[in-house]
Order: C-alpha cells, then structure tokens, then sequence
C-alpha cells in the first residue's frame, strides 16, 4: 500500500477552521456577555429615572418648605416690628405724661 503525501494545504484549511470554530465560540461568549451588560444598562437607566422622580419629589418639597419658612420669617418680623413699635409708643407716652405732670406742678407752684 502507498503511503499517500501529507497535503498541506488540507492542513493549513483543518487549521483555519479549527480557528473559525474557536472564533464562533468566543463571539458566542461575547454576544452573551453583551446581552448581559445590556440588561445592566437598562437596570441602571431605570434607577436613574426613578432617582429623577425623589429628585423632583424633594425639590417640590423643598420649594414648599422653603416658601413656609419664608411666610414664618416675615410673620415673626412683623410680629416683633409691631412690638417694637409699642414700646417705643409707650415710652413717648410716659416721657410725655411725665412732662405734663411737670407742667402742672410748675403751674400750681406757680399759684
């Protein structure tokens, strides 16, 4: 029997699809991994939107809480601007009462 010569070029052609196979299971791999880093993505783009909805939940509160404050502030104010105003009333009227009892003693001194 005659022993037939290796042919290289069916070697070489073996080799390329021994690569090709390994090529396909790799890219199988990848397009797995890349599914997966997809479903990442869209998890984190949904925290995301849900993150905006408590942003703009805290922002609609604190623009709330901010007027409140705002409307206490200007109560107080006012409230403590009235009293002020009171008391100084009140000294011009004992100032004023106190120049008139001055006045009529003077007069009645003056009898």
């Amino acid at each position: 029997m005659t022993t037939e010569p290796e042919n290289l070029t069916l070697e070489l052609l073996r080799g390329i699809r021994a690569d090709v196979s390994r090529l396909r299971d790799g890219l199988t791999s990848v397009r797995e991994g890349l599914s997966e880093v997809r479903d990442e993505v869209r998890e984190v783009r949904e925290d995301i939107r849900g993150l905006r909805r408590v942003q703009d939940n805290h922002s609609l509160r604190f623009d709330y809480l901010e007027e409140v404050v705002g409307t206490l502030r200007d109560s107080t104010m006012m409230a403590l601007g009235h009293s002020v105003d009171a008391v100084e009333r009140k000294k011009k009227m004992e100032t004023r009462i106190t120049e008139l009892a001055e006045r009529v003693e003077k007069l009645e001194k003056a009898k």
